[in-house]
């Protein structure tokens, strides 16, 4: 399949998803985030969810590890002025929403890659092999191509994977892993 033909497959499957069946495949997501042998976390990379495009909840997940792991400091994204890459800052009380819909924390204190143990990444779908289907900007991409030591690549998705993206590139950085409300997949 087509990145193309798969994200407008994966998109459908998402818009068709009803608030409670969001709200359940949420539940479940967090028995499989509850399962993930994390290992030392200090810092995670997490990301605003999209509810207008029935994102899962990362917002729960980060919340999770905020009660198993006092003083953990969770980092979101921010797009920068080029419009191209995205850096990562901790967690603020107020959050502002970007051109594109993106919800992004105030640029106060900037996170080092180096710091981070772990992403979550959002996306649409995923394959067997571990790329994703994201919404077509590359900011992810860039960004872990960019900062080699990222830790886990981690997505977060309501579906499992197709079996195999036909046109992916050398450009395509893989998840590491990918939690699903039935599995967690490992690449």
């Amino acid at each position: 399949m087509q990145k193309s033909e798969a994200r407008e497959f994966f998109n459908y499957k998402r818009i068709s998803l009803s608030n409670s069946d969001c709200l359940k495949l949420d539940d479940l997501l967090l028995i499989q985030f509850q399962r993930f042998k994390w290992g030392p976390l200090n810092c995670i990379g997490n990301f605003y969810p999209l509810e207008k495009q029935n994102e899962p909840n990362s917002l729960l997940l980060a919340k999770y590890l905020k009660l198993i792991i006092p003083g953990i400091k969770i980092a979101y994204p921010r797009i920068l002025q080029d419009g191209i890459n995205m850096d990562f800052f901790e967690e603020t009380e107020e959050f502002t929403e970007n051109k594109w819909g993106i919800i992004e924390p105030l640029p106060i204190h900037k996170i080092s890659i180096l710091t981070m143990d772990a992403t979550l990444v959002p996306l649409l779908g995923f394959d067997t092999i571990g790329h994703r289907i994201g919404y077509g900007k590359g900011f992810y991409d860039r960004y872990f191509e960019n900062n080699t030591n990222t830790g886990h690549r981690i997505g977060i998705s309501y579906f499992d994977p197709i079996p195999k993206l036909e046109d992916t590139s050398q450009f395509d950085v893989p998840l590491t892993h990918c939690i699903t409300p039935s599995k967690i997949y490992e690449f």
